[in-house]
């Protein structure tokens, strides 16, 4: 039996349909309830500028409040992350190998390499690659985080186990799907 904790990102979105900063400030300040709201790990450069230490806005935060869940709930045997999440994800793997008790295992998917900020382009590289094992899911069709951009995570960890799909932005729910992911979790008992 598997204790599961989901945590959702702590920075409120706006939608990418509002175009200027006017528009995205607003609706940030807009009261939606917390089912609805939009959420991420960091603001897009689109939206709010890198900072000049070179991080995303809002990135530093959010590896403070998954330390503090780590802290309060942990340890943990395993991460999950699905787009930016995976993103993080993987970033989080690589850190929590150099600073505390590494994770047994990171499922990624749908992620990539978090290339716009400048601070951590010396984090998930070819040279220095993560050592947790990892289960990436790569869809064919995905247009939002292009295939090419998961396989390029994909090279930042050793001995990567893939399961690629013919679908687009999302974790397949099919068998074949479900027995990689069983397949590989089966190491960890």
């Amino acid at each position: 039996m598997a204790d599961l904790v989901y945590a959702t990102a702590p920075h409120h979105i706006a939608p990418a349909s509002f175009s200027t900063t006017a528009e995205r400030e607003k609706a940030e300040k807009e009261p939606v309830s917390e089912e609805h709201a939009m959420h991420g790990w960091w603001f897009s450069p689109s939206y709010k500028p890198v900072q000049a230490d070179g991080y995303l806005v809002g990135y530093k935060e959010s590896v403070q409040y998954v330390r503090d869940i780590v802290k309060q709930q942990g340890p943990f045997d395993g991460i999950l992350g699905f787009s930016q999440g995976a993103c993080f994800a993987a970033l989080l793997t690589e850190i929590m190998e150099t600073e505390q008790t590494p994770f047994k295992f990171s499922i990624i998917v749908a992620g990539f390499k978090p290339t716009k900020q400048t601070a951590t382009n010396m984090m998930l590289t070819k040279e220095n690659k993560v050592k947790t094992p990892s289960l990436h899911y790569i869809g064919d069709l995905d247009t939002i985080v292009l295939p090419e951009n998961m396989s390029a995570l994909v090279e930042a960890f050793e001995k990567p186990k893939i399961f690629r799909h013919t679908g687009g932005h999302y974790l397949p729910s099919t068998a074949a799907s479900r027995k990689a992911l069983l397949s590989f979790l089966e190491q960890f008992n």
